[in-house]
């Protein structure tokens, strides 16, 4: 009896010190992760573009070429912090807000895919100084495209980490995850005017939080709890793993004009994006990611197969890297996307 009474007690402790380590965390990864990165030698700055519109930018220590990193829609350069330590030790590294993002100016009118390229080449042109390797996630991955199709003289190399090849385009955009989860919630946000904080709202609209059946109230009451307690940060969820939380880590910060332009397709208005492609002629590695189509015929990722192939085959010099990740490639596998950048840092 009494073996058996340490037993459970044993496994009821280890239990709860697992549960104390997974909350603990989750609720800490972020700080961990920016630690790390500041000892790195990273330092925040701005930058001040011709046009007025201020960019906030991470810079690294000169340790090799200059790396530019272009982040997804809702986030900011901080979403880089698990690889940042990695890529200082071969490379110059620079991580930008862009507009509407982060600590970047709000520009609701500049919401399109040229004239974002225009303002990231312009940074190129004035704080870099040189042809950068370029990294684009997500819809940072179509400016990437767009960068180094129109100014390829800024441009070394390519990671393009899932972005949505063709999946944004008006005839596929509504049947996809991103336009459902964000860029309707987005939409009908920004016609409204009796909630004003967008994370609340997009925790209440999201298509996500449908997955947690009976529990989906009790997960929108502590957020929004949470966000009366602390309204200027990023919400946590002490119970979510770090890939669910990055989806809120840098939302107090986001322009929902921006999620907005890709509902109305303004975003890409007069972007062929397979004109774009084949325009790029700088080495390349396209990262595809994990995908399904639910049975409601939503594309649940950022491409199919057959976007991801044939995406990679109209670029000149494009390698296909498949990854059995979510679309978080980079904070699920940072040493892994850390390789790649120097297997394109060989290439140049």
């Amino acid at each position: 009896m009494r073996v058996a009474i340490s037993t459970a007690a044993a496994v009821t402790l280890a239990a709860g010190g697992a549960f104390g380590w997974y909350a603990w965390n989750n609720t800490s990864y972020a700080r961990r992760d920016a630690a790390r990165a500041h000892a790195a030698g990273y330092v925040r700055r701005s930058h001040t573009l011709s046009s007025g519109i201020n960019l906030a930018y991470a810079e690294g220590p000169d340790n090799g070429p200059p790396v530019l990193l272009l982040h997804a829609q809702t986030s900011a350069w901080q979403t880089y912090n698990r690889v940042l330590p990695g890529l200082a030790r071969d490379f110059h590294v620079f991580a930008i807000d862009l507009p509407g993002h982060g600590a970047s100016s709000r520009t609701p009118a500049g919401y399109d895919v040229h004239t974002l390229t225009a303002e990231v080449a312009e940074f190129a042109r004035q704080v870099i100084g040189q042809p950068a390797i370029v990294s684009g996630h997500s819809s940072g991955g179509l400016i990437a495209a767009q960068l180094a199709a129109e100014f390829p003289e800024l441009v070394q190399t390519v990671l393009f980490e899932d972005p949505p090849f063709f999946s944004t385009d008006p005839d596929r955009a509504p049947r996809t995850f991103n336009y459902v989860d964000l860029g309707t919630p987005a939409h009908e946000f920004v016609h409204q005017d009796v909630e004003h904080d967008f994370t609340n709202w997009y925790l209440e609209h999201n298509a996500w939080i449908g997955y947690f059946g009976r529990s989906r109230d009790r997960i929108v009451s502590y957020a929004k709890n949470y966000r009366r307690s602390h309204p200027d940060r990023a919400l946590n969820l002490w119970f979510a793993p770090p890939r669910t939380n990055e989806v809120f880590a840098h939302l107090n910060q986001f322009d929902p004009a921006f999620a907005d332009a890709f509902y109305t397709f303004s975003w890409q208005r007069g972007f062929d994006q397979a004109a774009t492609l084949s325009r790029v002629h700088q080495p390349a590695i396209l990262v595809h990611a994990n995908w399904r189509i639910t049975e409601a015929g939503i594309l649940e990722g950022a491409m199919t197969d057959e976007d991801a192939s044939r995406a990679s085959a109209l670029m000149r010099d494009c390698h296909l890297e498949r990854v059995a990740t979510g679309h978080g490639f980079h904070v699920e596998k940072p040493a892994a996307f850390v390789d790649l950048m120097q297997r394109l840092a060989a290439r140049t």
